[in-house]
């Protein structure tokens, strides 16, 4: 459902389209070149002197993340078990000619059957999952820094109009006059677009990419302690038992049926 992140930034944004409609504004009222200098730019300046540029270069690979289909965890265990089968009634060996998409499985497996010692297994499906950790903690916190400086620049840029304003305040001159409610708009647009850009953004996208995050861990770490039960010479029927322990009562439920489908 990845696509919802896209389908509620729309909603967000055609949300704000819609009130200056009802309102019986322009939509060209709230399109400001000069506040998208004072704001946008700014932002993006200070992500890069804050984060590696390559990093910001992902920026589009990071919305194909959002939007690809999870894996779920039961398939997950489906697969571990059915390597236990193999292992159960061909030994390690059986595994060797295994396609295994799943990258972290696959770097488990191929490990197992080159005969590395149990231990030597688990710590280097551990520092995979750190490395893995540490490199998508990182993009979240370039998205919650963004969310951070968005708004700020937004004041900052509030704070540049409303001294224009004053400056130019005389109301002797018609001009000046006829300058104050343009300077008070780009005000209050500029708070407008920070606000926008962290809460309808930035923000969804650090709280999306979080979740995903944590998902893809929790899916990792079935795979490692799986693993690690083939490893031991457990029964698959025993590691299935100890994966779905794991799982909430529905995922549960769903694995022991196609688990029971199957044999």
């Amino acid at each position: 459902m990845g696509f919802l992140v896209i389908v509620g930034m729309i909603i967000c944004f055609g949300a704000v389209v819609l009130g200056v409609i009802l309102l019986k504004g322009a939509i060209m009222d709230i399109v400001d070149p000069p506040s998208v200098a004072l704001v946008v730019i700014p932002t993006i300046g200070a992500l890069m002197s804050t984060v590696p540029l390559q990093l910001l270069a992902k920026v589009p690979a990071h919305f194909k993340v959002m939007m690809r289909k999870e894996d779920p965890p039961e398939a997950q265990i489906e697969k571990i078990v059915d390597l236990a089968n193999k292992v159960r009634s061909g030994g390690i060996l059986a595994l060797e000619e295994e396609q295994i998409p799943e990258p972290t499985m696959a770097y488990g497996v191929r490990m197992i059957v080159d005969g590395i010692q149990e231990e030597e297994i688990k710590n280097a499906l551990d520092e995979s999952l750190d490395s893995i950790s540490t490199r998508h903690n990182e993009v979240i916190l370039m998205y919650e820094k963004a969310a951070n400086y968005a708004p700020a620049f937004g004041m900052c840029a509030t704070v540049v109009a409303l001294v224009n304003m004053l400056k130019g305040l005389d109301f002797e001159d018609a001009d000046a006059v006829a300058s104050l409610g343009i300077n008070m708009s780009a005000a209050l647009i500029t708070t407008l677009y920070g606000a926008m850009l962290a809460n309808i953004i930035f923000i969804p996208m650090a709280s999306r990419l979080k979740l995903l995050h944590k998902r893809e861990i929790f899916n990792k770490s079935l795979i490692c302690t799986g693993l690690m039960a083939i490893q031991h010479g457990n029964s698959p029927t025993f590691i299935n038992e100890l994966l779905c322990e794991q799982l909430n009562n529905e995922k549960r439920k769903k694995v022991n049926v196609n688990k029971g489908a199957k044999e």
